[in-house]
């Protein structure tokens, strides 16, 4: 599988955002926090992702894009974790919840840990 983050792949449905918040379930490997929803998608890709950074949390603009741009990296490398395992469609966002920037190195290996146990919890919740 290619590693990129094409438009399909991207949660842009507010519908479905909303949808998100209030009824989703949430992972939190800190500094990020996922929440998801088993849902029906109509794209070739088993998960739709949005990233955020809030704006109360990382003031300036130039320091949230950058945040943006080193989850999206990390994501874009390790999605093959969780493609590999989902067999239903998943709506998920990865929000970040420090309020510091990260190494990128560091958030690679955050977002791994959080991407395995978001995988686990599927996994257990299929098996009950």
């Amino acid at each position: 599988m290619k590693q990129t983050f094409t438009k399909e792949e991207r949660l842009i449905s507010k519908n479905l955002i909303e949808q998100l918040f209030t009824e989703g379930k949430q992972l939190k490997v800190f500094p990020f926090r996922l929440v998801y929803l088993k849902t029906l998608l109509h794209t070739n890709y088993p998960a739709q992702v949005a990233l955020a950074v809030p704006k109360r949390l990382i003031k300036k603009a130039v320091h949230r894009n950058r945040i943006k741009r080193q989850m999206r990296e990390t994501y874009r490398k390790n999605k093959q974790i969780v493609y590999d395992e989902l067999t239903e469609n998943y709506a998920f966002i990865i929000t970040f919840i420090d309020t510091k920037e990260w190494k990128s190195t560091d958030l690679e290996v955050k977002m791994k840990t959080l991407l395995e146990k978001f995988v686990k919890t599927i996994k257990e919740n299929n098996n009950n």
